[in-house]
């Protein structure tokens, strides 16, 4: 085991991956093909700074958070975006493209308020992969050949050619991802809204807790006010949403925050409980067990062995 990595850059994460260095620090496109076999087989635990559309085409992979794993098949779409927690295993080669892209570079911008129509995918709902029929498989394929095209030449407006080409891929991404998984109505469109500020507040101050930039353990209070807005209207919303009240939502964050870290990090138990701001180790171990059924030193043995 080793500590977790935060807020990687693209190329942070080439170097740690074992990818050498990208072309440019903004955008890096490219086929998973041809990426050196002697990048990593597990990537240990992390979060990075910059947005990642990956399209398998025949992969062997699993995403993995905390106890649970996602097993990748072929054609399908998995969305990264800054500050989720990440890690994976593989075996043998994978096939398809990836896109890693920084806010810098293009307008997509989760702070704007149209963000969640323009990039539903960048959000909670984004977390599950993006099942593609052929056609779909194709013609995003096409796109992204079109990118890592203008990516390996030397054109001097290679840059502005793949940032118009990118507003392309992601806008044909998202009329497959609405097609999929349907309009909601005004109301509901809304309300899923404030249920993505929500989550994304409450991931940005469970990372800062992780990098010692926060020291109290969030509440629906606290983050409520972060939203302008009272803690039971946001328990009303969310319950709409979700039907779970907000306190679900941010009891299960913590805990795949905390289960992340015991699986992937070498943090006692004590230094864990105090990184997302439990009071004293009794109370975390009495907080864990009520969740899982085991305690943490229980959960660390039966997952690692």
């Amino acid at each position: 085991m080793a500590t977790i990595s935060t807020n990687y850059s693209i190329s942070d994460f080439f170097n740690a991956y074992g990818l050498g260095q990208p072309l440019h620090s903004q955008i890096m496109c490219m086929r998973l093909e041809e990426q050196p076999d002697s990048k990593l087989t597990v990537m240990p635990l992390y979060r990075s700074d910059f947005y990642r559309v990956i399209q398998f085409t025949n992969s062997q992979l699993a995403f993995t958070a905390g106890e649970t794993r996602q097993s990748i098949g072929q054609n399908c779409l998995s969305f990264s975006y800054p500050g989720k927690l990440e890690s994976w295993e593989r075996e043998g080669r994978l096939y398809g493209t990836v896109i890693y892209f920084t806010q810098e570079f293009t307008d997509v911008d989760s702070t704007h308020s149209g963000f969640d129509g323009q990039y539903p995918f960048f959000t909670l709902e984004g977390d599950t992969l993006l099942s593609l029929d052929e056609a779909e498989a194709d013609q995003l394929k096409q796109r992204a050949e079109e990118m890592i095209q203008e990516m390996q030449s030397e054109l001097p407006d290679n840059l502005n050619m793949i940032r118009k080409l990118l507003a392309v891929y992601l806008h044909k991404i998202r009329r497959i991802y609405t097609q999929k998984m349907g309009q909601l109505p005004p109301e509901q469109k809304a309300n899923q809204a404030l249920f993505n500020r929500f989550r994304k507040v409450l991931d940005e101050y469970v990372g800062q807790l992780a990098n010692g930039q926060q020291s109290v353990m969030p509440s629906v209070s606290l983050l409520a006010d972060s939203l302008g807005i009272s803690a039971n209207y946001l328990n009303e919303v969310i319950k709409r949403v979700t039907s779970l009240p907000a306190s679900a939502h941010l009891q299960r964050k913590m805990m795949l925050e905390v289960k992340s870290y015991l699986l992937h990090s070498d943090d006692q138990v004590a230094q864990i409980a105090y990184r997302f701001g439990f009071d004293n180790v009794s109370y975390f171990n009495r907080f864990f067990k009520k969740q899982t059924g085991l305690t943490p030193v229980e959960f660390r043995a039966r997952y690692q062995s």
